[in-house]
């Protein structure tokens, strides 16, 4: 019954991420705000957004398959309706120790078939584009985020670099 509960939830989730940027006019027709659609997720006990956009689905409960040989943030894949997902942990970028959980966000990319290991989904929220504040560095290759945002001015909350991450598994994978 549980379970149940926690599909149907995902399910929801996933209605709402369908449209990433929308507008609001003033009356006159000439402000438009646009907003950005983040899924904010718990990795251990910290938050981090990505754009809503870059998620295909959310799925729990499937065991990961150890593969030898890869970079140690790949935990490995699993199989999501016969087709295999590289499973990334960012808690080993960012914390260098592995997480307990099996649950995930399956990434939408056109050219492979990623996974994230998240702890769960906490909210999927509306910001204007503007309350992204940007971060700048001098090693583009070492982003692993883009900004921060802080809703409803709560904590910041990092915002993944998702492209960044992806292209150090590439250079990882390329170099062993």
């Amino acid at each position: 019954m549980k379970e149940n509960k926690k599909i149907d939830d995902n399910k929801a989730l996933l209605r709402k991420m369908e449209n990433r940027h929308s507008g609001v006019s003033d009356k006159d027709g000439e402000v438009t705000i646009r907003y950005d659609k983040y899924m904010i997720v718990s990795i251990k006990e910290k938050k981090y957004a990505l754009y809503a956009e870059e998620v295909r689905e959310i799925i729990g409960g499937i065991p990961i398959f150890y593969v030898p040989f890869t970079p140690p943030y790949v935990r490995g894949f699993i199989n999501r309706h016969g087709e295999p997902y590289t499973v990334l942990d960012l808690t080993v970028l960012f914390e260098r120790e592995n997480l307990d959980s099996r649950n995930f966000l399956i990434l939408k990319k056109e050219d492979d078939q990623l996974a994230l290991l998240i702890s769960d989904v906490v909210e999927i929220i509306n910001l204007p584009e503007s309350d992204l504040h940007r971060i700048s560095s001098a090693v583009k290759e070492d982003d692993y985020f883009i900004g921060s945002i802080s809703p409803r001015d709560q904590e910041e909350i990092f915002v993944l670099n998702l492209p960044n991450v992806l292209a150090k598994l590439e250079a990882d994978i390329s170099g062993i």
